[in-house]
């Protein structure tokens, strides 16, 4: 038996060692990154500037901050860059005057790391899971009274929330007014929000509230998990706080000017859209048909599921492994337990790899 647990999904690297193969042989549904892979545009300017790795990146990012300003309706005073979401989240933690750090259960494990690397406490609230509907949802009543009767959190949500996919709908401004007053920060993490577009997105709130911050990974809708780079916003003061925490250049060139055109790449924002409604839809529905498993529907490109206790996780992960089919364990998150596991959204063609492998392991 090979040893795949991993902190994270997506370590393609450690599979091809352990499988003796090679990276395009691995079908990775462990990492939720978009089915349709790089936008060309964005390819097509990184191979032009490769020759330009010699000189440093651009402190100041200076098209990427006018790119984003207009595109996310938002003051360049208000956003910030890093290498990846993560480390802004980590940078997010050191603001001065937190007590404590509030994070959804199960959620993203960084939110808890970020905490700990500051020597915060962490708090964790359970998602209310509803067996009849087979969902989990945000339990907005209990998340009230605790941040009613506490002072100066960092509360997460996340929105959609890893891995579930709940999104927060509540159109109360309740929760808004209550950290404000309480001088909580209110941090929506919209790293998958793309995948369903600006609608869903929180970022308004970033310029009535100034204890509002949003954080947005570049790297999940388009596809560059390998270059880092994420975004945040939230009101100056905040914004230059956090860019006193990170490194200068954190943001490579190649991230950079990648970022740059794949952001205005429409035909490829429109066609992953497209693409996504109809194979999220398809393994939705094709998973659901197996009486071993059950999931909730996903809201973006990714699903989370349970295996019927008949069988063991474990051994099903194993068989898909030596397949070279990697999917993520989520038994280990709080509010989850044994036999959740997470699938990515991918192409048709990968989808019906994964679901003949899996009929396979049912002898369906």
């Amino acid at each position: 038996m090979v040893k795949t647990t991993n902190v994270h999904g997506g370590n393609v690297h450690k599979a091809i060692r352990l499988l003796h193969t090679s990276l395009d042989q691995i079908l990775d549904f462990s990492a939720n990154i978009n089915l349709l892979g790089m936008s060309s545009k964005g390819l097509d300017a990184v191979k032009d500037a490769l020759q330009d790795v010699i000189h440093y990146p651009d402190p100041d990012m200076t098209h990427l901050y006018s790119i984003t300003s207009e595109l996310w309706d938002m003051p360049k005073e208000c956003i910030a860059f890093g290498n990846g979401a993560a480390e802004l989240i980590y940078a997010i933690c050191r603001l001065p005057n937190i007590e404590a750090v509030y994070v959804p259960a199960p959620g993203f494990s960084e939110y808890s790391h970020g905490a700990h690397s500051c020597g915060l406490p962490v708090i964790e609230y359970e998602l209310y899971f509803d067996a009849d509907t087979f969902n989990f949802s945000y339990p907005l009543e209990q998340m009230l009274h605790d941040l009613n009767k506490s002072q100066n959190y960092l509360v997460f949500i996340g929105n959609p929330n890893n891995p579930c996919g709940t999104l927060w709908k509540y159109e109360s401004r309740e929760l808004f007014e209550v950290c404000k007053k309480n001088g909580h920060y209110l941090v929506f993490d919209e790293s998958f929000v793309d995948f369903l577009g600006d609608a869903y997105s929180m970022r308004n709130y970033v310029k009535e509230y100034d204890n509002v911050i949003v954080v947005h990974s570049l790297t999940k809708f388009y596809a560059v998990p390998g270059l880092r780079i994420g975004a945040m916003m939230a009101n100056p003061m905040v914004i230059n706080f956090i860019k006193s925490q990170i490194p200068s250049w954190t943001v490579n060139h190649l991230a950079q000017i990648y970022s740059e055109k794949a952001l205005q790449d429409i035909d490829y924002i429109q066609e992953t859209r497209a693409v996504l409604t109809e194979e999220k839809k398809w393994l939705y529905k094709e998973l659901m048909l197996m009486d071993s498993l059950q999931c909730i529907e996903p809201s973006v490109n990714y699903m989370l599921c349970h295996l019927d206790e008949q069988y063991s996780l474990d051994d099903m992960i194993q068989k898909l492994y030596y397949q070279s089919i990697l999917i993520r364990d989520c038994s280990h998150y709080t509010g989850l337990g044994l036999n959740w596991f997470r699938v990515a959204v991918k192409t048709k063609e990968q989808n019906q790899q994964l679901i003949h492998a899996l009929r396979s392991y049912f002898r369906l």
